[in-house]
């Protein structure tokens, strides 16, 4: 038995999770960062979508907010994995619904699952590899240096 009947009923109830996930933070999430996750070129979405585009792509800074809710669904499933199973399953049968279709939610949450090369832990990473390239370059070129002079 399909849980969802629509991917409608499945998108309302990630966008659901989502924002009560954020409650349970203190993240803020303002009317326009709701509705956004309701956008779809082709599908199901708010009546009202198109001006609440608008305002988001004037007013907001598109990677911020995909961090924000990546982060919330992030802890969200690592949350329902751990303590509610029924509901971590629920949340991959939502998502297997409405990938038949094309969803703006998709996008945040696959952006989920693989966090912006942006994310702090990420530049600290490229900052230690660079580093650690720059240190072997150096006892590389000073070996070489006193190999050939001494």
């Amino acid at each position: 038995m399909q849980p969802f009947a629509t991917a409608r009923d499945a998108k309302e109830f990630l966008i659901t999770k989502i924002i009560t996930q954020a409650q349970l933070e203190r993240v803020s999430l303002t009317d326009i960062e709701k509705k956004m996750m309701y956008f779809s070129e082709s599908a199901w979405t708010l009546p009202d979508i198109d001006q609440v585009n608008d305002a988001f792509e004037r007013d907001y800074d598109q990677t911020q907010y995909e961090n924000k809710i990546g982060k919330l669904i992030r802890n969200f499933l690592a949350t329902a994995h751990k303590e509610n199973r029924e509901e971590f399953e629920l949340w991959k049968k939502a998502v297997a619904t409405i990938r038949r279709e094309d969803h703006y939610l998709l996008v945040l949450i696959d952006a989920s699952y693989n966090p912006s090369p942006d994310a702090p832990w990420s530049r600290f990473l490229k900052l230690l590899a660079m580093g650690f390239g720059i240190a072997c370059t150096i006892l590389i070129v000073g070996y070489l240096f006193i190999k050939i002079y001494y």
